[in-house]
């Protein structure tokens, strides 16, 4: 039986994808109400603490208009290889 790897919301997709949508870094964090440094820390891999990662969910799905299913996520072993700089 093959095991399914945990998931884990990718944070450094969901703040580029506001990005891309036209938000910048201080926009949504005023908006879910944490410094733009915490912002930054997240999207660096920083995990955020439950009810401040809940407000940047449901900013995102308000502000791209995807469903909630759609969040980007990622295998936690995989997170730091898909985010390497080398």
């Amino acid at each position: 039986m093959l095991a399914l790897a945990e998931q884990r919301v990718d944070w450094f997709s969901v703040i580029t994808g506001l990005s891309r949508a036209g938000y910048s870094p201080q926009s949504v964090a005023d908006a879910i109400g944490v410094a733009r440094t915490t912002l930054l820390g997240w999207k660096q891999g920083a995990e955020p603490r439950y009810t401040e990662g809940e407000r940047l969910v449901l900013f995102w799905v308000q502000a791209t208009g995807q469903a909630r299913t759609t969040l980007p996520m990622v295998a936690v072993g995989d997170w730091w290889a898909y985010h390497s700089k080398a």
